[in-house]
């Protein structure tokens, strides 16, 4: 939720106090401006954190903008968790039971490599790379010691993403200090017309 403070709030109904509705008016295209600005800014945070498309983000986050009447916008993101074939994993598809499709670190045989954070991820031990009957292509394991069942490895969804504090903090903050800086723009660009 972005609003605005009581400070700017008065400010703008002092400077547009001779104007009939210009303050509410000028409220709310600052803070619609400043969801769609803090909208980006998540995406951008959340790519410079996690290895995910700008587009897996933005699918996600919708807008309720604000109105003269209600001085108050939302970004809300939904989603469940990501299959980690989202994410970067070498290999990205099915590979043929060879000896060239083990790679060793360490001493250690490994299959699969998955990086779903910057900086972070490894081999994951027992995994192997899938495509169902459906189409999908997943990163599975197996549950026993038989070929069936299996399951499947997730990352993170978008919203848990988005709730890590090193993003929503630094979006939070870009989002306040643009609404301050679109409001004096609103503000000054009435006064103008208006003279």
């Amino acid at each position: 939720m972005i609003d605005f403070t009581t400070e700017q709030m008065a400010k703008a109904e002092k400077l547009l106090r001779h104007i009939p509705g210009a303050a509410p008016a000028a409220m709310a295209r600052a803070i619609n401006r400043a969801t769609e600005s803090a909208r980006t800014a998540a995406a951008r945070k959340v790519r410079e954190t996690y290895f995910i498309r700008h587009k897996d983000v933005t699918d996600t986050l919708k807008l309720r903008k604000a109105t003269p009447t209600s001085l108050s916008a939302s970004i809300v993101s939904s989603g469940s968790v990501i299959a980690l074939t989202t994410f970067r994993v070498s290999p990205k598809s099915p590979q043929p039971q060879k000896a060239a499709n083990v790679r060793w670190k360490n001493g250690k045989a490994f299959k699969i490599v998955a990086r779903v954070k910057r900086g972070e991820g490894g081999p994951i031990k027992s995994a192997f790379v899938a495509k169902m009957q459906s189409g999908h292509v997943g990163v599975f394991k197996r549950v026993g010691t038989d070929r069936k069942p299996i399951d499947q490895f997730y990352g993170p969804s978008v919203p848990q993403m988005l709730g890590n504090p090193s993003v929503s903090d630094w979006v939070n903050e870009k989002a306040k200090e643009t609404m301050g800086q679109r409001l004096d723009h609103e503000i000054n660009r009435l006064l103008e017309a208006n003279r």
